[in-house]
């Protein structure tokens, strides 16, 4: 029998698996895969985390074979990646919103470096995600994803998964809320720049003297920036109702991975 720290086969496989799926996890959850955590700290923490679930998740039989433990792997970096993914939704249909923002004021053309993702972006598009980040965890809306995934332990036991197709289904509308939430954050700036740009159309028609471009430009990044002042107030009532929303489409998704249990009849 193998011993690996004081572990038998089973338990030394089942601590492994744990700590690939908190891993996976937490390499793609928002705020833990900030690039400003040290590299260090995201393993320890994921370490930390795995040693914790390890004791609250039934030991798994050993495998046997090392494709099995490969496809056991395989699973657990599957099952982290989907979920990561629906939980990382709503930070991107954030930014996304900015920066429509930041395309109808003007400030599209200035970017700047993303700490969390290292690539470049617009001012208020990475303006919007910070703000989400605070308010993410002012709630202590982190807590629940690390709620979920102790929880996925117990939804989707060790080993092995299995992905049904309205896993696929529920990620795509999942997506397509996040659309929705792009258009309500974006709304309000969206809709008084477009009132903005068709009041310069008609001036410009009007008295055709008039420099319609050295007006416009201070004109929208004015009406732009007392938009967003003003839509604030309104992320910090919508964000804590769009972050309570994460766990039930994380609990959805992992729901559709569930395998099949065997009949304790026989088929005949």
């Amino acid at each position: 029998m193998i011993d690996v720290f004081g572990l038998t086969a089973g338990q030394f496989e089942t601590f492994f698996l744990v700590v690939v799926r908190t891993a996976t996890m937490l390499s793609v959850f928002p705020v833990f895969s900030a690039a400003q955590i040290p590299k260090l700290a995201r393993v320890g923490l994921a370490l930390l985390v795995s040693f914790v679930i390890y004791h609250t998740v039934p030991v798994v039989t050993p495998l046997g074979t090392l494709y099995a433990l490969a496809a056991a792997v395989v699973s657990q970096v599957v099952l982290g990646l989907i979920v990561g993914f629906v939980a990382f939704l709503v930070f991107m249909g954030v930014q996304f919103a900015g920066e429509i923002v930041d395309l109808q004021i003007g400030f599209a053309v200035a970017n700047v470096i993303n700490p969390q993702t290292q690539q470049q972006v617009t001012i208020i598009g990475e303006f919007e995600l910070a703000m989400a980040t605070l308010l993410f965890l002012v709630t202590n809306s982190h807590l629940l994803l690390l709620q979920g995934i102790g929880g996925s332990f117990h939804l989707l036991p060790l080993p092995y998964i299995n992905l049904d197709p309205s896993v696929a289904g529920n990620v795509m509308l999942f997506v397509s809320q996040a659309f929705v939430v792009v258009f309500k954050i974006a709304a309000p700036a969206s809709v008084a720049l477009f009132l903005v740009n068709v009041t310069l159309g008609l001036m410009a028609r009007v008295a055709p003297q008039m420099n319609v471009f050295v007006v416009g430009f201070p004109l929208q990044i004015g009406v732009g920036l007392i938009m967003l002042g003003i839509g604030i107030p309104l992320l910090g009532y919508v964000a804590p109702q769009l972050f309570a929303q994460v766990p039930h489409q994380m609990d959805a998704v992992m729901r559709g991975m569930i395998p099949p249990t065997p009949s304790p009849f026989p088929t005949p």
